[in-house]
């Protein structure tokens, strides 16, 4: 049965869903919680670096350091203790690889709803993961919002 669940977050919006459903498997499971957390520079093109390369690196730090805090505070208050993870390097391979070691039975991710544009942009981590897994994946989606549309008059 799934015993370890390894569960991936970043500081996007989709981090609270994952997290809770995360929660919920791992308590109904009795299982034992892993959070990741990559520093993955290759992300975070959009910030345009112009200044020395260690500056980025400490901001991509930054980030994962308090995903990771914020993640552990959010399991523990529903009960969960979990160990923490935060390597370097491109994601998907982060991620099953540390999925592997630690002998995960289950990975956790988010969906982001990229546009086409957008997943020309950056590779797709779900899509890449699920080639690279050693174990099942499981893609929480959350409802995509549209903004309601304006009356005609």
């Amino acid at each position: 049965m799934f015993k370890t669940i390894l569960v991936a977050v970043d500081a996007s919006p989709q981090t609270d869903p994952v997290l809770s459903q995360a929660a919920d498997l791992a308590l109904h499971l009795g299982a034992e919680v892993h959070v990741v957390s990559v520093n993955d520079a290759t992300s975070h093109w959009e910030l345009g670096v112009t200044g020395p390369a260690p500056a980025l690196f400490d901001i991509i730090d930054q980030d994962v350091f308090a995903t990771l805090d914020k993640a552990t505070r959010t399991l523990a208050h529903r009960g969960i203790t979990c160990h923490t993870h935060a390597p370097t390097g491109m994601a998907a391979q982060e991620i099953a690889a540390l999925a592997e070691k630690i002998a995960a039975d289950m990975v956790i991710i988010g969906h982001r709803h990229l546009s086409w544009l957008g997943r020309l942009m950056e590779e797709s981590v779900g899509s890449s993961l699920l080639a690279r897994s050693p174990c099942s994946v499981l893609i929480v989606v959350e409802p995509h919002i549209t903004p309601p549309t304006q009356p005609t008059p």
